[in-house]
């Protein structure tokens, strides 16, 4: 516990994104949300989605699924040799990260087509929680979750330790992404709504302990239930407790 974290740089990263987040949220940067449609979609009806959508869904990336990379991370900096450490995991980052930003340039470019389908109310949002619910329970989301805790070998020096860093972030991000692709995709649907940083705490804490738990299957059936029983909710005719 007293040895020193050899990915603490970027664990605070990801705090001072999520402090980002929250300070845009409390000056009034989520007013956009509550007519009920998220940032990207208003965006694309007027014309396609702008680099801003863009910028806030890398920051929404960092705060959110960095930290499941933290354990691929720490794998990468104590396998690196300590003048190099910081470097290899940096690489590893950039390219985990870029994968996750080539899905939301993704996304962002399929908001039109839920934009023009005017779907009334949450019926967008309870449609992604109910498609997320049933991919936590298929066989590949297991696959995928086995392969986000796989190891791979390092090199030590030169481009072969760069490219087996890169190579490395790559196979996390692709695994990461077929995991919580569907989380992520009710993440697009919710953000720029009055309650977006709740759904980013629950869907964080979700992929956390997925990612975290040593046996995860009990914790991926209970967030599927947890999903389930929000897009009934949400189909529900305005019921009176709802908080965002």
């Amino acid at each position: 516990m007293l040895q020193p974290r050899v990915s603490l740089a970027f664990e605070l990263v990801a705090v001072a994104a999520w402090i980002a987040l929250v300070a845009w949220a409390m000056t009034g940067g989520s007013q956009a949300g509550h007519g009920h449609h998220h940032v990207s979609a208003t965006h694309a009806v007027h014309g396609g989605a702008g680099f801003g959508d863009l910028a806030m869904w890398a920051l929404m990336s960092v705060a959110m699924m960095l930290p499941a990379a933290v354990p691929a991370l720490a794998h990468v900096g104590t396998n690196s040799l300590r003048w190099r450490r910081q470097r290899a995991m940096a690489t590893f980052a950039a390219v985990y990260l870029a994968v996750w930003i080539g899905y939301g340039v993704l996304l962002l470019g399929a908001a039109p087509l839920w934009a023009r389908a005017r779907l009334p109310g949450d019926a967008a949002l309870a449609c992604a929680l109910a498609l997320a619910a049933a991919w936590q329970l298929t066989v590949h989301k297991r696959r995928a979750l086995r392969d986000c805790h796989r190891s791979s070998p390092l090199p030590p020096t030169g481009w072969r330790a760069v490219a087996g860093a890169g190579r490395f972030g790559l196979r996390q991000g692709g695994a990461c992404l077929r995991s919580c692709w569907a989380l992520m995709l009710v993440m697009a649907v919710a953000s720029g709504r009055s309650g977006m940083l709740g759904w980013m705490a629950v869907l964080t804490g979700i992929v956390m302990t997925e990612r975290l738990a040593r046996k995860p299957r009990r914790p991926v059936q209970l967030a599927a239930a947890a999903l389930a029983a929000a897009a009934v909710a949400l189909a529900l005719p305005a019921p009176a407790w709802r908080w965002y």
